[in-house]
């Protein structure tokens, strides 16, 4: 198996999604960054990652991964919200996306309808332990 991921990798095939070990069998991990951000503070780092690579537009299954910028270690104790918004038409999407939370800094977001393709942002609020908000943005194909 090992062989097949290398030889996978070296023909540049796309990363391969892993069933997630939570409660939810149906989720998988996402292998691929495809946006990153320091937090407005300075002291977070919000990573998103997607199994679908590249991105096109439609729902969306993403995992963000929140952590300390200067340790790189996941920050416990945070509740995560997420506001899609597309800058260049100026509004977001009314559905609130679904935010699961797995191991310490880590969350699965699904339901994500980004309808259009183009750039959008993912407006992040980061509440308790530390409380701060970031912004990743993504570009959507069609």
């Amino acid at each position: 198996m090992k062989a097949l991921v290398m030889w996978l990798h070296l023909l540049g095939a796309a990363p391969l999604a892993v069933p997630d070990a939570g409660s939810d069998a149906g989720v998988v991990r996402a292998e691929t960054a495809v946006g990153s951000a320091v937090s407005a503070s300075g002291r977070l780092r919000v990573e998103v990652r997607s199994a679908a690579v590249p991105l096109r537009r439609g729902v969306q299954v993403l995992r963000v991964q929140v952590t300390d910028a200067a340790s790189g270690k996941p920050v416990p104790d945070v509740v995560l919200a997420v506001q899609p918004w597309m800058p260049s038409m100026g509004h977001g999407i009314e559905e609130v996306p679904r935010v699961i939370a797995r191991e310490p800094g880590t969350f699965d977001v699904t339901e994500l309808d980004l309808f259009m393709p183009g750039v959008w942002e993912l407006r992040f609020t980061l509440k308790g332990a530390v409380e701060d908000t970031a912004a990743v943005t993504l570009k959507l194909g069609r």
